[in-house]
């Protein structure tokens, strides 16, 4: 990118913000996400709103799995087509003020800085009180979308922002850098890496089917307790307020509640996660409890298996080794359930990667030539 090509943006961003009345705010840069987005809080007075600025000349990842070429050009037109869809659908997202397509900027409601995160590490709510607003909030949503319909192909509601819908390929794409970037660090030998990848493909074989045991659903894609916020309402209460799920999708339903009860940097534990795993069941009294728990702990097993992927690539490529530290808890939330709902998940991990080898990783010395896991 270009000094030329900057500073021509920095006029546009400059009039965009005269056009809507916003000129003469003072600007304060927050901490980027893991895009190429940037964000500025606007203070005029009492007044305050965000600045999303995303211009076109930056450069997005497929999330999804679905191209061959995973850069594409950056575009804001996905923020503003979920936030409607969202919103129709119930969800407390931050209204868009204004918005320009073209220049890849955005005007957006301050939600402000109280994280889910933030509140648990404050020790002043108890934790079960905002796994609650979460899990009710993906209540709320499925049964918006369960009224709706989903129909074969695509949702029967109207503004669903082109999403794209998962089939069992999309995660196969996903677990690639499981056996490129983390299975070496655990055993050296060529032709036991080779059987244990050989019997991986076998065992998606088997378990990625039954990601969709319990149904798909719209998913936020990215639902954990950093893009949960505390929200004032207009009647002096606090509402769950929503934020970075420009990349919905549709998906198998357990997805976005595997993202919040097991995710591996913050530790929900086994008995929160089955009290909330229960007040959803019990929301959906028709479904199917035995074939919605197969489902949960398939989908759980692609997310922690991309992320063991992500975290081998950090630490060789990168040399970012403080992730490495997340491994065993990977481990124990890939394995917590599956030895009685998905025994062959259980029956691979323990015929290749040994207890002692899943705590300790070895990070070669020489970076590879491999491209690093697409998904961010």
């Amino acid at each position: 990118m270009s000094q030329s090509c900057q500073d021509k943006h920095m006029i546009a961003v400059d009039a965009f913000l005269h056009q809507h009345g916003w000129a003469d705010a003072a600007r304060e840069k927050l901490v980027d996400d893991a895009s190429a987005r940037q964000y500025w809080r606007l203070s005029r007075g009492y007044r305050t709103a965000l600045l999303m600025d995303y211009p076109t000349y930056a450069v997005s990842i497929d999330p999804h799995g679905v191209s061959e070429t995973p850069e594409r050009p950056a575009s804001i037109a996905p923020v503003i087509e979920t936030t409607a869809m969202f919103g129709k659908l119930g969800w407390r997202v931050p209204h868009i003020l204004a918005y320009d397509v073209a220049q890849g900027l955005a005007l957006i409601e301050d939600f402000g800085d109280l994280t889910f995160t933030k509140a648990l590490s404050m020790g002043e709510i108890a934790p079960v009180s905002l796994y609650i607003r979460a899990t009710d909030a993906l209540i709320d949503l499925h049964r918006h979308v369960d009224a709706a319909g989903v129909g074969e192909g695509a949702i029967q509601t109207a503004d669903m922002a082109g999403l794209v819908r998962y089939q069992a390929q999309n995660l196969r794409w996903q677990l690639a850098s499981f056996c490129r970037d983390y299975l070496p660090m655990v055993m050296t030998d060529p032709a036991r890496q080779e059987r244990a990848k050989q019997e991986f493909e076998r065992l998606l074989d088997d378990v990625l089917p039954q990601c969709w045991q319990a149904g798909e659903t719209i998913i936020h894609r990215d639902y954990h307790v950093d893009n949960l916020m505390l929200v004032d309402t207009d009647d002096g209460g606090v509402d769950c307020g929503i934020i970075d799920f420009q990349d919905a999708a549709i998906a198998p339903r357990p997805y976005d509640l595997v993202s919040l009860l097991r995710d591996v940097r913050h530790d929900v534990g086994a008995d929160l996660e089955r009290a909330m795993l229960d007040r959803y069941l019990a929301a959906f009294p028709d479904m199917d409890e035995a074939a919605f728990y197969r489902a949960y702990i398939a989908t759980g097993m692609v997310r922690n298996f991309r992320i063991l992927g992500r975290f081998g690539w950090l630490a060789r490529e990168s040399a970012k080794t403080r992730y490495l530290e997340f491994i065993p808890r990977c481990w124990e939330l890939i394995l917590r359930g599956a030895g009685d709902n998905l025994p062959a998940l259980a029956g691979w991990v323990e015929t290749h990667i040994p207890a002692k080898a899943r705590f300790e990783p070895v990070v070669p010395s020489t970076p590879s030539k491999n491209g690093p896991d697409h998904e961010q």
